[in-house]
């Protein structure tokens, strides 16, 4: 039992130590993610419009700030949008039947070289793609810096839970120590 108590406590002091740093290092990362979506000014197409998809409506004229809308901007807003260019591209021009992604659409490019028209493609998808990365991007550290504030909210809770039964026990066990001392005389 007292093994127990001595590991508990490790632990606990361990987890004292290291939940703040989790807390500061969740919250630093949000902090630099939120900073810089917001300095990029991303915005959603305004509410309404044609060019916001029917399942993001709510998102419509809303600035891109944390990681849960730069998901919903890569995958729900960018790629429907590059979806939507390829296939637009495709009912005019049959090379292009089938090319749903960036290096397709460059292959049939490099085929045939010179064509203003595909290398304009090549260009749009490429730095759509590349936006939605960078999104995606900071979506991936935002969940990572959401995943630290909670290890860190756990870790208190554990050593606030840990240092309270040591606290309890060590009052118990005195005042139970004091029901047994004999009387003076």
């Amino acid at each position: 039992m007292r093994l127990l108590r001595h590991i508990a406590v490790t632990l606990a002091v361990i987890a004292l130590v290291a939940g703040p740093a989790a807390l500061a290092g969740g919250l630093y990362v949000r902090d630099s993610v939120q900073s810089q979506l917001t300095a990029q000014e991303i915005t959603f197409a305004p509410k309404g419009s044609e060019g916001l998809p029917p399942g993001i409506q709510s998102y419509g004229g809303t600035q891109v700030v944390n990681g849960g809308q730069a998901k919903v901007f890569a995958d729900q807003y960018i790629a429907e949008h590059i979806a939507g260019t390829l296939a637009g591209a495709a009912a005019e021009d049959s090379r292009l039947d089938g090319v749903k992604t960036y290096s397709q659409i460059s292959a049939v490019s490099r085929a045939n070289p010179g064509d203003q028209k595909l290398e304009g493609l090549v260009e749009t998808v490429f730095r759509g793609e590349m936006l939605r990365g960078s999104l995606l991007g900071a979506w991936g550290w935002w969940t990572f810096a959401t995943i630290m504030l909670w290890s860190g909210v756990g870790m208190l809770a554990y050593a606030a839970i840990v240092g309270g039964t040591l606290v309890g026990a060590r009052l118990a066990h005195r005042s139970e120590g004091r029901r047994h001392e004999p009387a003076a005389v």
